[in-house]
């Protein structure tokens, strides 16, 4: 069989799993999506897109358009990855979009100041541990540059996070990017980190609303990338 024939076949299967997890996508996306923004989740834009039932295809969209050139052609197995895992924990996909944006701005060969790698972000050690306690394959750092083992294993870091803190999302949120223990310090003197949920949440808000305000499908990355890269600039301005 050609590799074209393969390719096809590959993309075949990935199409039937988004287009098949749409419905099972749903309850837990929009439970997850009120457990981020309490109060504020009516009449939110993200309240406006809970009958909406492509977000499977949105979230491919989006990745392809975040992503950089070199990696466009692994869009729809990250997209699928994202669905994927966001079904299995209970969570968003469209929440792990802006996790990522914000994180590393989708560059998966992003290495931070203090050696966090990839999609999400995320240093070795604790990637080692993670990948242990929930029997994930890790095969060290090189694991971390592998968009899909990147967010696997920062998925489930999110997850236990959650766990962690009682599903409070201001605070899992808050400890992925500071870690548990500092997380805990700081609550221990009655200060609650504010700035990076805020962060995370704004870009949440804005690829959301490419979502409820473009209804073609073709050009709702575009539209989302234009909101973020928008949000960005705010951010330096402010």
């Amino acid at each position: 069989m050609t590799s074209s024939k393969l390719n096809n076949i590959h993309l075949t299967i990935l199409a039937v799993f988004l287009s098949s997890t749409v419905a099972a996508e749903t309850p837990s996306r929009i439970a997850h999506s009120k457990e981020l923004m309490g109060g504020a989740y009516k009449k939110s834009v993200v309240q406006k897109s809970e009958k909406i039932q492509n977000v499977s295809a949105f979230v491919q969209a989006v990745s392809r358009r975040f992503l950089p050139k070199s990696f466009s052609g692994q869009a729809q197995k990250i997209a699928a990855t994202l669905v994927r895992e966001a079904e299995k924990h209970d969570l968003d996909p469209v929440f792990l979009l802006a996790m990522i944006q914000n994180e590393s701005s989708f560059n998966p060969k992003m290495v931070g100041s203090a050696g966090e790698i990839g999609l999400m972000q995320i240093k070795p050690a604790t990637a080692q541990w993670i990948a242990k306690t929930n029997h994930l394959p890790y095969k060290g750092k090189s694991s971390l540059f592998d968009p899909v083992s990147n967010i696997k294993l920062g998925v489930a870091l999110l997850d236990h996070l959650r766990s962690q803190f009682d599903s409070s999302s201001r605070l899992y949120v808050s400890a992925y990017n500071i870690g548990a223990k500092r997380l805990r310090d700081l609550l221990s003197q009655k200060i609650i980190p504010k700035e990076y949920v805020k962060a995370v949440m704004k870009r949440y808000l804005a690829i959301y609303s490419a979502l409820s305000e473009e209804k073609d499908p073709k050009n709702q990355g575009e539209v989302a990338w234009m909101k973020v890269n928008q949000l960005t600039r705010s951010f330096a301005e402010n």
